[in-house]
């Protein structure tokens, strides 16, 4: 393993850049070399806070040697077009939720992260706190038995402003969906790294409270599991106030709950062998969002960054690579056909 650190640029200045830098900063193993963004001022922002070169110039940072990794933080659907070329200039690619909108370009960048023999990890950080580790040994070891039901909520609240103000929240060709791909998706894979792989969708997406979006604000799927179990999957940005999001696992002999957006708690735990416990281990957060993620610290994102950084220097697969992070895209896309053609989807495998 080298002792070397992994030397980041941060692509992108939004608010979650801010944690992605934070993260690099304070990580012994990784450093922040520079900041890239078409927004030169809001680069040289992020830079006067937390290091790092600022630059506008893409091209010219690919082509430096003193760069071994990448953090795509730009809207989603501009991740293949900052993720591709970064590999074939031989660096890591770390990126943002989604991995991509479409599945063609999230194949375009594994394939490309793999010909280049670059590492490529998908930012989903919530299965790398305690309570979702605890439950995921749990599943694995069959303490719930055989699966029943596994159902996912999603229901937050986003102002007309969040579109409104954003070049490309909300739009089909940036966004690639509304409040489901966007919001939805951490819970989305979080359920399918819990509950297993998705079968079948039966699905319905509308606008409810928002103007002038492309996009869903609203979205509802019921699932197969290729387990055998059933559930449904509910993701908005239409109720107010935001709902925690929550993660329902039933089986033949028991039930866990998680609650929590930023953070995930056990709400209930309850199997027919071990009598019932209930569990709540801190205060939940009251508001959801990159803002409050970099408002709680992002333990996860560091977490999983670290995760990344080690994957490097071991030479080995991230935890969550280009293959763990396509299976939430791979249903969400088969959600939004659902919808869109008011019948039944079957997935691949």
């Amino acid at each position: 393993m080298s002792n070397k650190p992994i030397r980041f640029a941060v692509v992108g200045a939004g608010m979650i850049s801010q944690l992605h830098a934070k993260v690099i900063v304070d990580m012994a193993d990784a450093e922040l070399v520079a900041i890239c963004s078409r927004d030169l001022d809001r680069a040289k922002e992020i830079a006067d806070q937390f290091g790092g070169e600022p630059t506008a110039d893409y091209d010219a940072l690919l082509s430096r040697d003193d760069i071994d990794a990448v953090s795509i933080c730009t809207a989603s659907g501009e991740h293949a077009t900052f993720g591709v070329p970064a590999a074939k200039a031989g660096k890591h690619v770390l990126v943002e939720k989604p991995i991509e909108i479409h599945l063609d370009k999230a194949d375009e960048l594994i394939d490309a992260c793999d010909a280049n023999g670059v590492k490529l990890g998908v930012i989903f950080q919530l299965r790398f706190l305690d309570a979702c580790q605890e439950v995921k040994k749990a599943i694995d070891d069959g303490i719930l038995g055989n699966p029943v039901m596994a159902d996912c909520y999603m229901k937050f609240y986003r102002p007309q402003e969040y579109y409104s103000d954003s070049r490309w929240k909300g739009t089909q060709t940036l966004d690639g969906g509304g409040a489901l791909i966007n919001q939805g998706i951490h819970g989305l894979d979080l359920l399918l790294h819990l509950a297993g792989d998705v079968q079948s969708v039966q699905a319905y997406k509308d606008v409810r409270a928002h103007e002038n979006i492309e996009v869903e604000d609203t979205c509802v799927a019921a699932v197969r599991y290729h387990n055998g179990a059933l559930g449904v999957i509910q993701a908005t940005t239409s109720v107010h106030p935001d709902v925690q999001q929550r993660i329902e696992l039933h089986g033949s002999e028991g039930t866990i709950i998680l609650e929590g957006t930023e953070d995930v708690w056990i709400k209930h735990w309850e199997t027919f062998n071990n009598g019932a416990r209930e569990i709540e281990n801190r205060t939940p957060i009251e508001h959801s969002g990159a803002a409050a993620v970099l408002k709680e610290g992002g333990e996860a994102h560091r977490r999983q960054i670290k995760d990344f950084v080690d994957a490097v220097l071991a030479d080995r697969e991230p935890s969550v690579n280009g293959a763990e992070g396509r299976r939430s895209l791979e249903v969400v896309r088969a959600i939004y056909a659902s919808a869109e053609m008011a019948q039944e989807v079957l997935l691949d495998g």
